[in-house]
């Protein structure tokens, strides 16, 4: 599933092509997937695209907002009028000078209309926000006995990190997956937000992520290469960057862990 850093790559990228243009249409393919009305955002000009834990935002002129929430497989491509929609295509936006095409192997994901533009969900911090501090991770962490990388990927206490970006965080920091949260210290807990920081914004300078599947691609159809700089990420058997032992992988929470359990305490 996409993460902040692969859904912000998008957001850049739609960003630049998206503002000021006009939606004239749109083709719902796949019904189950689009909630709200058509008419509602037909005709709308495009203000701003915006970004909220790993949902995309895009804020029209007639209080109108899109949200779009890639899932597991969701892609958006951008094309000129004359690009044919693929295979896994199940809904169209007409913008007056090309397509947005919202492709989805899996059906998971969803595009949903919504009035306004204020908050919605119940997310919590986000990471490059000011209310992402030391002693909020404090208090998150203090009152849980879970497994620290659990914590990091629990949307209502900090949004947008997932799998990939927890692993990498974790090692970063030289923190075990595995710690139950309310075991860190206060030092821990510094060099583990600013090892978040580190692997997020190393994300999106890299463009994110694209797995072997190539589920996520960039807008403009071209891969991220976040992958090629993985510190533990998909690296069992592997040896460790800093210490040489070997990358273990085991299963957290029902999902691929990977540490060093020699320098991660």
């Amino acid at each position: 599933m996409p993460e902040l850093p692969e859904v912000e790559t998008i957001r850049l990228q739609l960003a630049e092509k998206l503002v000021g243009k006009q939606i004239v249409g749109i083709k719902v393919l796949l019904p189950k997937q689009f909630q709200g009305e058509v008419e509602e955002v037909i005709g709308a000009r495009i203000i701003d695209v915006g970004r909220r834990a790993k949902i995309l935002l895009i804020h029209l002129d007639n209080d109108r907002s899109i949200l779009i929430h890639l899932k597991l497989t969701g892609q958006l491509i951008w094309a000129p009028k004359t690009e044919l929609p693929g295979k896994t295509t199940h809904i169209i936006f007409e913008i007056n000078d090309g397509r947005l095409f919202f492709n989805d192997l899996r059906a998971f994901g969803w595009v949903r209309v919504i009035r306004g533009f204020g908050d919605f969900g119940d997310f919590g911090v986000e990471p490059f926000s000011k209310d992402f501090t030391v002693e909020y991770l404090g208090r998150v962490f203090a009152g849980t006995s879970r497994p620290v990388k659990l914590v990091l990927m629990d949307q209502t206490k900090i949004a947008g990190i997932g799998n990939i970006y927890a692993n990498e965080a974790l090692w970063e920091a030289g923190i075990l997956p595995a710690k139950p949260a309310k075991n860190l210290e206060n030092l821990e807990i510094e060099k583990l937000r600013n090892s978040i920081l580190v692997v997020l914004k190393e994300g999106i300078k890299y463009g994110g992520a694209s797995a072997a599947d190539e589920a996520y691609v960039k807008p403009n159809g071209s891969k991220g290469k976040y992958q090629e700089h993985f510190r533990v990420y998909q690296r069992g058997g592997q040896p460790c960057w800093r210490c040489g032992g070997l990358i273990k992988r085991v299963s957290l929470g029902g999902r691929g862990t990977f540490f060093c359990p020699v320098c991660q305490k």
